[in-house]
This record gives structure tokens, sequence and C-alpha cells, in this order.
């Protein structure tokens, strides 16, 4: 049976033609190209999901990006808003329950130091996303910048209110419930970023 690489993920697909929309990426059928048994390494091409691209690099700012790429950064950054935002956000929930402030400025300052990483995030992504996936413009890719574009805007509503207003969820009232409906709508657009992500990248694994 016939292998067919997604040149924008890497995505492995076996049959006799390619499918018409790669299941991970999204990318159409022209992405595939075939995977020859007795050539394998080198029919994976100039990019794959788990390559970038080998030509040299020439200056300074193109290595540093290529560097990114290699490296793994994007994936390396994004693990810390995708690992501290599920904890502030259960911190704040404790907070109301048992009216602990102690747990709702300590949720503050893990997203206040969430909101200081994104700037390495964000550019991260960005590089990862024109070096590795070639910039497509797939759904997959869509859904995961509008969730993104979501959580950061999100985190800095969150952040001002709780300065400008610090006992917001020590009073009872809707602004308390309008507070914590936020901290969810955050919670769940990291959660979609960061499953995407995954997706992308362990799209090796999946036949």
């Amino acid at each position: 049976m016939k292998k067919w690489e997604c040149s924008v993920c890497g995505y492995i697909h076996e049959g006799e033609e390619p499918p018409e929309k790669c299941p991970v990426c999204g990318a159409g059928r022209e992405k595939f190209f075939e995977v020859k048994a007795e050539d394998e390494d080198a029919a994976r091409g100039e990019i794959t999901g788990d390559e970038m691209v080998k030509e040299p690099s020439t200056g300074f700012v193109a290595m540093m990006t290529d560097h990114m790429v290699k490296n793994h950064l994007h994936p390396i950054s994004v693990h810390s808003p995708n690992g501290i935002i599920p904890i502030a956000v259960g911190f704040f929930i404790i907070a109301v329950i048992f009216s602990v402030t102690s747990f709702e400025t300590a949720a503050l300052y893990n997203m206040i130091a969430v909101f200081l990483s994104m700037p390495v995030v964000i550019l991260s992504g960005y590089v990862t996303w024109q070096k590795k996936y070639q910039g497509v413009s797939t759904s997959v890719f869509k859904v995961k910048i509008a969730a993104s574009v979501v959580a950061i805007t999100v985190l800095a509503v969150l952040i001002i209110w709780k300065l400008l207003q610090p006992d917001v969820l020590m009073v009872a009232s809707s602004a308390r419930w309008v507070f914590l409906l936020l901290s969810l709508l955050l919670l769940g657009s990291v959660g979609i970023a960061g499953h995407l992500g995954g997706q992308l990248v362990f799209s090796k694994a999946k036949k």
C-alpha cells in the first residue's frame, strides 16, 4: 500500500491516493507527496512535521528563527500558560468558595507571570507557523490563532480588572460571576489552542 506524507505537518496516510484533506492540519491533497520505501528519508522533502528547511540560512534574524524552530522554542514556551492558567482559575474558584484571599492573590500573580511570557510565546508561535507549517491558513490554524487571541485578550482584561478592583471576587455581586465566567473562557481558549498544538506536534503518530 502506498504511503503519503503531508508536507505541512508530517501526517502519514496509507492508501492508493492521498486524502482530500489532511485530518491533522487541514491541508489539501496537493500538499501530500508519496513516500517511497526505498528512499523514504529523501522523499521527506525539505519540510516535514519534525524538520525545518534544510537550506542554510543567511543573516542573523534568519539564523535565530531557524534555531527557534529547530530547538522547539514554541512548544517549550507555551507550556507555561497551558500549565499555569488552569491553576490560576482553580485558585480563583477556591478563593470564592472558601473566601480565602491568599488564593486570589496567588492566582493574580500567576496570571501576571503568564502575561509576561506572552511575547515569547507569540513570536515563537508565529515563526513556527511560518517556517515549519509554511504559513498555511487552514481551519486548524485559524481556530488555533483565534483561540490564542481570545486567551491573550481575556487574560489582559482579568489582570487589569483585578488590579483596579481587588475585591471583585470577595464581594457577592454580578461582577464576581462575570469575572469567573471570563476566567472559564480563558481556560477554554487556552485548552483549545493547546489541544490543536498538541495535535500538530504529534501528527506523526497518526495513521
